[in-house]
């Protein structure tokens, strides 16, 4: 994690980034109820995982860097800082997340949102999810003499995978996770073509996957400017965020 957070504090002082239009992305992963949805489908098992090492952990505690600032520079002063996970309420999907919870048809398995300069199509960022932590726990471990000490343990997630923003003329995102679904993983890969503010779901048998893009200002930003050519027009601007193709329970 030390790694990948000097790596992300590196881009984001590149010129440039605090110019680029900003987005917050929400995303909610739930599974289905097998019993009332799966109808008892055997699923093989996958020959091959995917590689998540060259994607970036959202930043939860910022690096101890005295010679870093803490938050990117805009011209306006000191802006947000990219790729950190926001707080529950300030989140976009909860109530979508809500209804999944009281459905006895669906049940979350994590929820994460956060916001993020656009980097292009070439220049997109995977952005690792997890429901634990898989960079390890800190465990206090005793040895056969009676001696203690720490130990790292690793922490197998039950469901883990990457979301990609790629932002152009048409927006698009690409979602790859894995579900641990009794032992057996199963995996939901794909890529859709997104408007912003639009709630999109995609479905896997077994779990599924909400994705929603909204537009973030940032401070001191004029909202009236727009976007530039090569990004994606807003044409949902003042309406309602939450809308979209959520599963509804019956």
């Amino acid at each position: 994690m030390a790694l990948r957070a000097v790596v992300l504090c590196a881009l984001l002082a590149l010129p440039g980034i605090a110019a680029a239009r900003w987005y917050q992305v929400d995303v909610v992963v739930f599974r289905h109820n097998v019993e009332s949805t799966a109808g008892g489908e055997q699923w093989p098992a996958m020959t091959e995982l995917p590689d998540f090492s060259d994607s970036m952990d959202l930043i939860t505690d910022l690096p101890a860097m005295a010679d870093e600032p803490a938050e990117t520079q805009t011209p306006g002063g000191a802006g947000p800082l990219a790729f950190k996970a926001l707080d529950r309420n300030e989140r976009g999907l909860n109530d979508a997340e809500r209804r999944l919870r009281n459905s006895s048809e669906y049940a979350p398995l994590l929820s994460a949102a956060w916001r993020q300069p656009s980097f292009g199509v070439s220049g997109a960022k995977r952005v690792h999810l997890a429901d634990v932590d898989t960079r390890g726990a800190t465990a206090t471990r005793q040895s056969a003499n009676g001696d203690s000490g720490v130990a790292t343990v690793a922490l197998t997630p039950r469901i883990e995978g990457t979301v990609m923003l790629k932002v152009a003329r048409q927006m698009s995102v690409d979602v790859d996770f894995i579900y641990d679904h009794d032992g057996t993983p199963v995996r939901l890969k794909a890529s859709r073509s997104m408007k912003l503010r639009e709630v999109h779901y995609f479905d896997h048998p077994l779990f599924g996957v909400l994705v929603q893009v909204v537009p973030f200002d940032l401070p001191e930003e004029d909202p009236s400017a727009g976007s530039g050519s090569d990004e994606p027009v807003d044409e949902g601007a003042g309406h309602d965020e939450n809308t979209g193709a959520v599963p509804e329970p019956d």
